[in-house]
């Protein structure tokens, strides 16, 4: 079983974390829209990225890691902020999905999670590419996007890569669990 199919430690929590917050979902419709449009936002930042990645090749300059050094992050981010928004609703125990478990979330995001990955990653491609990846990891933050492009990187997005880096399997989840928690509206 390749390491992308494995259930891991970290992919059971989110599992059951995802779970939970479907389970107790009671959405509010206007705190709905605006998660759906967070949700929508976070898949379409991870196509344009998955769509650029070419794992362990070359240092990717292109689309929107020209901008950030971890899209996908971002992505991610932007979808379990947006699917805590869709499920809470203010007037119900369900508000404590975007009022408890959202900032917990954000808490181990940032001060765990992300600080890890960052350094792992980046020792990883700092072995294998050395001074280009320093000079891309100088001039891309990390998270907050920069305005302008780094470099002049061409290479074109590619649909392929949305199956080489199992993004259709993400993607059947996103709008299913979105899903599931839309129709909560009408049970």
């Amino acid at each position: 079983m390749g390491s992308s199919k494995r259930i891991t430690i970290r992919k059971f929590v989110v599992y059951i974390c995802t779970l939970g917050v479907l389970a107790c979902a009671i959405p509010h419709e206007r705190l709905y829209s605006i998660g759906l449009a967070l949700v929508l936002l976070g898949e379409l930042v991870r196509i344009w990225g998955c769509g650029h990645l070419r794992k362990n090749q070359e240092v990717i300059m292109s689309g929107p890691f020209a901008h950030v050094k971890n899209p996908l992050y971002v992505g991610t981010f932007l979808i379990t902020t947006g699917f805590c928004f869709e499920a809470s609703n203010p007037d119900t125990y369900s508000k404590y999905i975007l009022y408890v478990f959202l900032p917990v979330f954000f808490a181990i995001f940032f001060f765990y999670y992300f600080p890890k990955k960052v350094r792992v990653e980046g020792e990883r491609l700092r072995k294998r590419f050395g001074e280009k990846f320093d000079e891309y990891d100088r001039n891309v933050p990390n998270f907050i996007p920069r305005l302008t492009r780094f470099g002049n990187a061409s290479q074109k997005w590619d649909p392929a890569l949305l199956t080489e880096n199992s993004e259709w399997g993400i993607l059947f989840f996103v709008l299913a669990g979105s899903a599931v928690i839309f129709i909560r509206f009408y049970v």
